[in-house]
């Protein structure tokens, strides 16, 4: 019994060893592999498609089939600077077809090369995709089935529209840019084109318009005013390059 007694003694010693040491080698050996992974190079993520702020020339890399966009945080493209874009705004996918953005029932809408969208629009190389008052210009980067071909001598495509000196409203404090189309409202109502929600700004505070003869601003009978280069604006007055629209707190320079 004795012997029995020893033997067996002698095994849970052994165990006992195994357990210490050889099992506290092995679970080091998993931490260091753990924290050397952490300074390993990792892949870099495909650049499937990129969307360049027209405003400072900012680059948005795309890396998913699916980029939501809006002011949210949750929002894959965060806009929050931007007080026009709403929580979800749009989302950016593609599809067999191509590239697409969908308008997610958004207050100001998704405008591509100036036209609203319904819900749902492809979008190519080259074209401008407005969501609020932020601008961007879509670039596929080759994924899609509506990606840019590179032109022939025999077959030469048109070529895309060019936004960047597209008639524009830019605020001279952050410079951001809002394009314009046909008519623009400015105020402090949500459903203006340009919200600005200040107490000096009426609920319509003034609008620029084009008409025959070119670009117009007029004054809607705001409580403050609205001035052009300095001098306050009564009924409506020409418009011209380089022109400072002063709303309220707010100055903005017409470009075209």
């Amino acid at each position: 019994m004795k012997r029995k007694e020893i033997h067996m003694q002698a095994i849970l010693e052994q165990f006992d060893y195994l357990v210490r040491y050889v099992f506290a080698v092995i679970a080091l050996m998993v931490i260091l592999r753990c924290v050397l992974s952490l300074f390993r190079a990792r892949p870099r993520r495909e650049i499937m498609a990129t969307l360049v702020n027209l405003a400072d020339d900012s680059k948005i890399e795309i890396n998913n089939w699916e980029t939501s966009i809006g002011r949210s945080r949750s929002c894959d493209i965060p806009l929050k600077k931007y007080g026009t874009v709403s929580r979800f705004h749009a989302v950016l996918a593609l599809r067999k077809e191509g590239w697409f953005v969908f308008d997610t029932d958004s207050k100001t809408g998704v405008y591509v090369n100036g036209k609203q969208i319904s819900h749902a629009q492809m979008v190519k190389d080259g074209d401008t995709i407005s969501f609020g008052n932020a601008v961007m210009k879509f670039q596929s980067n080759g994924y899609g089935a509506n990606a840019a071909e590179p032109e022939s001598t025999g077959n030469k495509k048109k070529a895309a529209t060019d936004y960047t000196n597209a008639t524009r409203l830019v605020n001279m404090a952050d410079k951001s840019a809002y394009y314009l189309t046909g008519s623009c409202l400015i105020g402090r109502d949500r459903n203006c084109n340009i919200s600005l929600p200040m107490n000096d700004i009426s609920k319509e505070h003034a609008e620029v318009y084009l008409t025959k003869e070119g670009w117009m601003v007029a004054d809607l009978q705001s409580h403050n005013g609205t001035y052009l280069n300095g001098e306050m604006v009564f009924g409506a007055y020409p418009l011209y390059d380089g022109d400072i629209i002063s709303v309220g707190a707010y100055s903005f320079m017409f470009r075209e």
